[in-house]
């Protein structure tokens, strides 16, 4: 496993010089409005080659814990299709214990961005402010080699195992000599 991971981090090194990251689309959903709902799901444009996404999400039933999260990494091939993760975690023990090295690696992009920085209970509000595509091009695409294209991240939420929440993050990434 850790050659595999090493060896992901020596292609994606390379990967990160000739590449650009920016955000395309985002669609956050609630599926449960009596539990939660988003105040906030934008994307702002820094400027003409960076983008940045806020959300806020209002929970209405607090605390919250016991909270499942699925994340499916896809490409964009005629239809988006599954591309190289697709796992269902814990996000309370994730949090308490952070071993997960594919996790870990998303949860580190936006961990500075976010107020999902402690374990559970969560008794707030949760907002990601300005995570830019800047995170994206320094700290994932140094792990995982992906060749240009379009790419969207499909996360479903759920808590006490009903679905509460969908966040579809869209980006492309492009070749910066262009």
């Amino acid at each position: 496993m850790r050659l595999f991971l090493y060896t992901l981090f020596i292609l994606g090194s390379l990967k990160t010089i000739l590449s650009h990251v920016t955000f395309t689309n985002l669609k956050c959903g609630s599926r449960d409005r009596n539990f939660m709902e988003f105040e906030k799901c934008d994307i702002k444009a820094v400027n003409r080659t960076h983008k940045y996404i806020d959300i806020y999400m209002n929970l209405f039933q607090k605390p919250v814990d016991n909270i499942t999260v699925n994340v499916k990494l896809m490409r964009h091939d005629h239809g988006y299709k599954p591309f190289f993760v697709d796992l269902s975690f814990n996000a309370c023990k994730f949090l308490k214990n952070q071993r997960q090295p594919v996790v870990k690696m998303f949860y580190d992009i936006y961990k500075n961005s976010s107020n999902i920085n402690h374990t559970c209970p969560f008794d707030h509000d949760i907002i990601l402010d300005h995570l830019w595509t800047g995170n994206l091009e320094s700290d994932f695409s140094k792990y995982v080699p992906m060749m240009d294209g379009d790419y969207a991240l499909f996360s479903e939420w759920s808590v006490n195992n009903i679905d509460r929440a969908f966040l579809n993050i869209y980006i492309r990434i492009s070749d910066r000599q262009k």
